[in-house]
């Protein structure tokens, strides 16, 4: 994660805005000139599936490296987090 942040324009001066908010799942969005992050986190024990307007169709996660789809839902595995680089 320390990694991810100090790579990131978006994570380290970028606005900020709330996407989904509950009792034990948070999504927020810094956003930066040149690129956008999604913050992820479900702080519970079940798995949680959000869906929310991401604004764009797929991600890449900064901590995994893999491709996240946005269509359907996003699954947060339980006690998980995730930093998605928005596509352009």
């Amino acid at each position: 994660m320390a990694e991810a942040k100090k790579n990131s324009e978006a994570l380290n001066y970028g606005s900020f805005r709330s996407v989904v908010l509950t009792n034990h799942q948070c999504i927020f969005e810094r956003k930066a000139d040149n690129e956008r992050v999604l913050v992820a986190i479900n702080a519970d024990a079940e798995p949680y599936t959000a869906h929310f307007d991401a604004g764009c169709g797929m991600a890449t996660d900064l901590l995994t490296g893999e491709a996240h789809d946005f269509g359907g839902g996003s699954e947060l595995p339980p006690y998980s987090a995730a930093f998605w680089l928005m596509e352009k």
